[in-house]
């Protein structure tokens, strides 16, 4: 059986080879085969050369004309700035035009209008400058009343400086006067003792101890009238650190209601430049609604500058100021009547 199959593995044919792409340059030497037979095909079709060229006449005919369009409509774009400049120097010279009264009608309808518009303005930069003049005025007239009310308060505060300086040494010979009198205490507690251990003594004859309770007692005397001199001290001690308290609050008292005062200042001050601030911006949105309304009168005003100086063009005013004007817009006639016969020819 292994030797059956063996043979029969080993007689099977082994799987041909891959086979390798096209060469590189087989690609590039076709595309040129096919780019030669067209042109062949091209040169041999005279019917297919004329579409071809019909086809990109058209083509070049079609952007010619775009082109012409658009520098007729560059040189009618020149040719209505230049009227309105015409029309703009025959008004402000004052020339005549024959049929443009009514333009020259509204023409002056409108320069009333913005005349009248521009003094608005005027008047409206007066009242802004003078509402600016005042609103600095009162800053300084405010800015002089808080000064003064700030300059009364500075000996308040010397004097609070001075009673804090002098409650602080107070408060020293309180603490002072207290341990003197804790130390009188404790001496006198110890001579309490001292006169009882003389009294319990039972080596001591009722003579000596009786001597002995005389000098304690005397010594007792002494510092019981030392303590109560040092009690009348700290009691008028308390007595000057109550009232200088007093008047320390008292001046407090004064400096909050000066800074108060102060403060009532600077609220009014407030209030008052918030008032002018506001009526300043009320009139500069007044300027911004005249100004609008000055621009909307100049737009108007073109047009009808154009229409007369396409009336004075038409009638050809006499005047040695308006030939220059008339020269250029011939030559720009003349451009225009070339570029739409080109056109046309096309």
């Amino acid at each position: 059986m292994k030797n059956f199959l063996e043979s029969l593995f080993s007689s099977q044919t082994p799987p041909p080879p891959t086979r390798e792409g096209l060469p590189y340059w087989s690609f590039w030497l076709l595309l040129f085969i096919i780019l030669l037979l067209i042109t062949f095909i091209f040169l041999r079709d005279k019917e297919l050369r004329v579409r071809l060229n019909s086809f990109f006449f058209k083509v070049k005919r079609r952007m010619m004309k775009t082109r012409l369009r658009m520098k007729v409509k560059k040189e009618t774009k020149k040719k209505e700035e230049l009227l309105k400049e015409l029309g703009k120097k025959i008004w402000l010279e004052g020339i005549k035009v024959e049929d443009a009264e009514k333009i020259e009608g509204q023409l002056k309808e409108l320069e009333e209008k913005s005349t009248h518009s521009q003094k608005e303005l005027e008047e409206i930069d007066s009242k802004i400058a003078t509402l600016n003049i005042q609103l600095k005025e009162n800053c300084q007239k405010y800015e002089t009343r808080i000064k003064d009310e700030e300059e009364k308060l500075k000996p308040h505060e010397e004097e609070i400086a001075e009673f804090k300086e002098k409650e602080k040494v107070i408060k020293l010979n309180i603490m002072k006067k207290q341990k003197e009198t804790e130390k009188t205490e404790k001496n006198l507690k110890l001579i309490e003792k001292e006169i009882q251990k003389v009294k319990d003594h039972p080596k001591l004859s009722e003579e000596e101890k009786k001597v002995k309770k005389d000098e304690l007692e005397a010594q007792k005397k002494d510092l019981k009238k030392k303590k109560d001199e040092i009690q009348k001290k700290l009691q008028s001690i308390n007595k000057e650190m109550t009232k200088a308290e007093a008047e320390r609050e008292k001046i407090q008292g004064d400096i909050e209601d000066q800074e108060k005062k102060i403060k009532e200042i600077e609220e009014e001050k407030k209030e008052k430049n918030r008032e002018f601030q506001r009526e300043i911006k009320e009139w500069e949105k007044n300027k911004d609604k005249i100004r609008e309304r000055n621009r909307e009168i100049e737009k108007n005003k073109d047009p009808l500058l154009e229409a007369l100086g396409k009336t004075a063009n038409e009638t050809r005013v006499s005047h040695e100021d308006l030939a220059i004007f008339y020269s250029q817009i011939d030559r720009i006639d003349t451009r225009i009547q070339e570029f739409e016969g080109h056109i046309e020819r096309l």
